[in-house]
């Protein structure tokens, strides 16, 4: 009789492949968290050299990451320089300003239409979490926060490509910011978000729907005229955490 073939364990391979496309998944989210925390600058040089090293993959896995990053607006190609993040022009972030308008109202009015009281927990945790960033002044917490809230307010309307525009819009919304050097504390500010969450909470769809208007328009009059960008092109931020901050201490006051 002849030998039963022996079979080749796939394991090995599966476990690689799983490894590489976890390496991948890790790269797109450390860029993309960058932006949201302002910790990477709009023009800042993407070399795939160097992401390759940081990240510990291909060069081939490094392109899939930027072609994607530049399907979503965030990355563009330049002469002589390669993949860069995008610097949102004036026209640009008028662009993203007069979409989130158009949205983010209608996803409120959702939200206020069909979510129960309960459903808020989550974006009232956000809006808590982003005041105690705030008072610590742990500015890059304080800017990914205000992103999550948006996020959030738009995965609670339950419309899956409106959620997924809003995902990208408020990714680019940070680019804009950074872009034209507006100061955190008087874009985003929690206590607008506060007044938003009270409206919802008591179903008050016409004022949530003023106030968010309002609050974008606040925003975007905050930002001014995009100057040059001065970067480094340093990316070894992407694999470094960010310091954590201790609260500053409170003078006790009698009551």
């Amino acid at each position: 009789m002849k030998p039963e073939p022996t079979l080749i364990d796939d394991e090995p391979a599966a476990g690689a492949a799983a490894d590489a496309a976890a390496r991948t998944r890790r790269m797109y989210e450390r860029i993309v968290s960058s932006f949201a925390e302002h910790r990477l600058a709009p023009g800042t040089r993407l070399r795939e050299e160097r992401l390759a090293d940081l990240f510990e993959v291909s060069r081939t896995q490094v392109r899939q990451v930027l072609q994607r990053l530049e399907h979503e607006g965030l990355v563009e190609r330049k002469p002589r320089r390669g993949a860069v993040v995008i610097t949102p022009s004036r026209e640009d972030t008028a662009e993203i300003f007069e979409a989130r308008r158009l949205i983010e109202p209608w996803l409120v009015e959702r939200v206020c239409r069909h979510c129960a009281k309960k459903d808020l927990a989550g974006i009232k945790r956000i809006v808590r979490e982003e005041r105690q960033a705030h008072d610590t002044g742990d500015r890059r917490s304080a800017v990914r926060l205000s992103g999550e809230f948006h996020r959030a307010l738009a995965a609670l309307a339950g419309n899956g490509p409106l959620a997924k525009s809003m995902d990208e819009l408020t990714v680019r919304t940070c680019l804009a910011i950074l872009a034209n050097q507006a100061p955190t504390g008087s874009t985003c500010r929690d206590d607008e978000h506060e007044q938003i969450v009270s409206a919802i909470e008591q179903g008050e769809a016409r004022r949530a729907m003023r106030l968010m208007t309002e609050h974008l328009e606040h925003i975007e009059a905050s930002l001014a005229e995009p100057p040059a960008p001065s970067v480094t092109d340093d990316l070894s931020i992407l694999i470094e955490d960010p310091p954590v901050r201790a609260a500053p201490r409170r003078a006790r006051t009698s009551r």
